[in-house]
């Protein structure tokens, strides 16, 4: 997975008890105005230029978790080249 914006932040909160969803953290990016190209086995996070600071602050939060982790970056490009794979096949 390649990510554009290398910014360093704050680690978002966790809750230990819960393990990481991809499909959550996926809903609440594209919530918050991201957006995502899987190109074969690639897979790009990226947002409009026309979005607030605020807005890009926002999106540059929630990334820290899955820059940080390789296994929940691992996880959300599984589930995304696993969902396009499945929408190629309809």
């Amino acid at each position: 997975m390649h990510i554009a914006n290398n910014t360093q932040g704050a680690s978002a909160p966790t809750d230990a008890a819960r393990p990481f969803d991809p499909s959550e953290w996926l809903a609440r990016y594209i919530q918050l105005g991201g957006g995502y190209t899987v190109n074969n086995d690639s897979v790009w996070l990226h947002w409009s230029l026309d979005i607030s600071e605020a807005e890009r602050d926002a999106l540059r939060a929630h990334e820290v978790s899955i820059r940080r982790d390789m296994a929940k970056r691992d996880a959300v490009k599984a589930l995304l080249t696993s969902s396009n794979a499945k929408e190629a096949m309809q």
